[in-house]
């Protein structure tokens, strides 16, 4: 286990690095890909691009990790959930499974835009010398195409895994405050040598016993998986970059504009439908939300007792500040 002083330093350097890679404002990432993706879709459009091995759809890339993007992005965000959740939840069995859900709905929604742009695609489909009417053999035969109208999966999907990721690792942004809110919450003496002497400085007030007893096993439990934290961190973090060079890729090479530009909308739509709607109002909610308040937004109409006021304890961090009432 990482001393206080290391664990200290491992965890500002992880959320210094957190707020490098996320890009601290959502909408920014949002307008960036946006733009992105309409400049090489118009010179997708108005230039003749030389074939090379990107626009091979059997390249390595595209076989091995677009195609299978939302397993590349799931299993390991999963696993980060998992490990950041047990100390923001502080070891609450329930609400970290609570967090897992977010997984299930993303998966739940790539599944289901994938078969409706599949619906699009049958409703659609043609021979491009309408003659042949709907023999696609004897259209393919001649030398016609066999096609429809084509949404872009790989758009929506790598869109939707570079929102998905990023949102998840928001919790990194406040990452270096647990210490602080956890003493708040459990009267944890940070000042002590070893995380594991905390025990030795807990209350005796009956009421508030159990709270500062789970605040210290947190607090050691910050300590020791923060280190754990640094490679996936960094995993997830090439990932994204690799899904943003799919990204630009696809919008050089395949499909109309019109196609990419469905497919970017409803991944951009489920990202915000889910964590800028859904989950701030119900229901699994946003990454980080729990007694440490570390997804620093209004969850509830009325303040839950025991949870802190970040902003009473130093600078807000992410831009945003959490209220709540402390019992």
């Amino acid at each position: 286990m990482a001393p206080p002083e290391g664990g200290r330093k491992c965890s500002s350097l992880l959320t210094f690095a957190a707020k490098i890679a996320c890009i601290d404002f959502p909408w920014i990432r949002l307008v960036l890909l946006w733009i992105v993706v309409i400049i090489c879709s118009l010179v997708h459009q108005f230039a003749s691009l030389a074939d090379s091995y990107l626009n091979n759809t059997n390249n390595v890339l595209n076989a091995y990790f677009a195609e299978w993007s939302w397993a590349w992005t799931s299993i390991p965000t999963a696993i980060f959930v998992l490990l950041t959740s047990y100390v923001y939840t502080m070891g609450t069995v329930r609400d970290m499974l609570k967090h897992q859900i977010r997984i299930i709905i993303g998966t739940v929604l790539w599944g289901v835009w994938v078969g409706l742009f599949l619906g699009v695609r049958q409703w659609t489909v043609s021979c491009s010398d309408r003659s042949f009417g709907t023999n696609s053999t004897a259209c393919e035969e001649a030398g016609h195409r066999w096609e429809g109208y084509d949404i872009s999966g790989h758009t929506f999907l790598l869109s939707f895994c570079i929102f998905f990721i990023t949102s998840e690792l928001s919790v990194l942004l406040q990452w270096d405050s647990i210490p602080e809110l956890l003493e708040k919450l459990g009267t944890v003496r940070l000042h002590s040598e070893q995380p594991s002497d905390v025990t030795n400085e807990l209350t005796q007030d009956g009421a508030h016993t159990d709270d500062a007893q789970a605040a210290a096993s947190s607090l050691e439990w910050f300590y020791r998986l923060t280190p754990f934290l640094w490679p996936l961190f960094c995993l997830l973090v090439l990932l994204t970059l690799l899904w943003g060079f799919l990204l630009v890729v696809t919008a050089l090479y395949f499909h109309t504009v019109g196609e990419k530009l469905i497919g970017l909308f409803c991944g951009t739509l489920s990202w915000w439908m889910t964590y800028e709607v859904w989950y701030k109002r119900a229901f699994p909610g946003r990454p980080g939300i729990g007694p440490l308040g570390l997804d620093g937004t209004h969850m509830y109409s009325a303040p839950k007792p025991g949870q802190i006021d970040l902003a009473s304890i130093g600078p807000s961090y992410g831009g945003t500040e959490s209220r709540i009432r402390e019992e």
